[in-house]
């Protein structure tokens, strides 16, 4: 009886960081350092950025993220701070104009990749 309770409290230990862990690493897009900390940077991992529309003062971007394997995520990251993100491989952003930007790609399984631009 106490080594199958030591057992079911190991187990459960185990358990507990295990999901600690992976809500962590689902909170990725929130974070403002590149992708490649965590993802190794791949050429397989392609990212499109394409303007979209503009006003006089704000930009809107669509992004688009292909190749590789995995589930993709992607976000919009300038100075320390993250301007937008969105776990899927496509999706809008509006930036300021004349402000600059990396716009980081990862596919889960694949590594990460980036555009930087100004927009314009």
């Amino acid at each position: 009886m106490k080594k199958t309770l030591m057992l079911a409290a190991t187990l459960m230990a185990i358990l507990g960081l295990l999901l600690a862990t992976a809500t962590t690493a689902s909170a990725t897009p929130g974070k403002t350092v590149s992708c490649s900390n965590c993802h190794a940077r791949r050429t397989a991992v392609v990212v499109k950025v394409t303007k979209v529309s503009s006003t006089a003062t704000t930009v809107t971007y669509k992004v688009s993220v292909t190749g590789g394997r995995g589930q993709a995520g992607w976000a919009v990251l300038s100075g320390g701070g993250n301007l937008a993100h969105r776990t899927a491989s496509t999706g809008t952003f509006k930036v300021v104009k004349g402000k600059s930007i990396r716009v980081w790609a990862v596919k889960k399984g694949t590594g990460s990749n980036y555009r930087a631009l100004v927009a314009k």
